[in-house]
């Protein structure tokens, strides 16, 4: 059995800890916390120990689930990997570029995991989605469009805990920025319009991204409360041969080839472990068999730069081209 720990019982840690034992092959064994009060509370919920300090947690684990919120994943990641164990890391991987690659290169240096938790790419319409694109159903792929939009909600204002001061792009956004890049490939460029109805420099309300990727597909990124009385959290994927629509809320794909008028239903596999489950599976499926995670780290560092560099542009009103350096 893998041993599994949690750093971080708030929201998403109480998730993956709701989570964990429904994992095969995983054993949850103990969680750590500042607020020793809370991961107590989680332990008895669950019969595991519970730790202030998260460096005693990693004495007896083999891999950790870093739900702190992301100011402080470098902290954890490297420690993780200067202990030999390894990493899923919440999402975004890292708020600035140089602590994804301090993570990165700990992992690499103790040949540890880092694996991040971009959970999209474990609902099920998103891997049929991906299983019929590379089986090429709709050909190469040229133009990805995907929203992560509600109806209108301005004027919102900036939140007062850490979430405010990440802001909602990187922390909420970042799932998209991931998902259209598993599609798409490795930006090359990025253009984008951002703003907030609040008047807040420091925090966004809408999003909108072009990306173009070096398999020459061009994509469109859409996220926050700027979208009418509609709102989606589609994502529309055209090739040389047909075109396919995710759709994540109803959880079913829909096909249409060229020279078709009409749109064929696909209803995705939902009898696999999916979503939180799905991808902590994947993790400790990774751990056990030595296998590169689907999210690793340098994937997460991706979906991070490419939120970056649509901060960038809108500041610099430019076309930014990637890698970014200095970010």
């Amino acid at each position: 059995m893998t041993r599994i720990g949690v750093v971080g019982v708030g929201g998403m840690g109480r998730s993956h800890c709701n989570s964990l034992p429904k994992v095969e092959n995983c054993e949850f064994v103990g969680v750590a916390d500042l607020r020793l009060e809370a991961a107590q509370e989680i332990a008895t919920q669950h019969g595991i120990r519970a730790f202030q300090d998260y460096h005693e947690l990693l004495e007896i684990v083999d891999g950790i689930v870093v739900a702190t919120p992301p100011m402080a994943h470098r902290d954890v990641v490297v420690a993780a990997a200067e202990a030999g164990v390894h990493a899923f890391c919440e999402k975004p991987l890292s708020v600035e570029l140089a602590d994804s690659d301090a993570m990165i290169a700990a992992a690499d240096k103790a040949g540890t995991h880092i694996m991040v938790g971009q959970v999209l790419r474990f609902y099920p319409v998103h891997v049929l989605g991906k299983k019929l694109v590379d089986e090429g159903e709709i050909g190469n792929v040229v133009y990805l469009e995907t929203d992560y939009s509600g109806s209108y909600g301005g004027q919102r204002q900036r939140p007062s805990s850490w979430y405010g001061t990440v802001g909602g792009c990187l922390e909420n956004g970042i799932h998209k920025s991931d998902l259209i890049n598993w599609f798409g490939g490795n930006a090359l460029t990025v253009a984008a319009e951002v703003g907030s109805y609040s008047g807040h420099e420091d925090w966004e309300d809408y999003v909108v991204t072009l990306i173009r990727y070096d398999s020459e597909a061009v994509g469109i990124l859409r996220w926050g409360r700027f979208m009418g009385a509609r709102g989606t959290n589609d994502t529309i994927l055209d090739g040389s041969k047909g075109s396919l629509r995710l759709d994540m809320s109803a959880d079913i794909a829909y096909l249409k080839k060229i020279g078709e008028s009409e749109w064929k239903e696909i209803l995705p596999d939902r009898s696999v472990p999916h979503g939180v489950v799905g991808e902590l599976t994947h993790f400790v499926d990774c751990i056990r068999e030595g296998r590169t995670p689907l999210v690793d780290g340098r994937a997460g560092r991706h979906a991070v730069e490419v939120v970056l560099a649509s901060y960038r542009s809108a500041k610099e009103k430019s076309k930014v081209s990637l890698p970014m350096s200095d970010a």
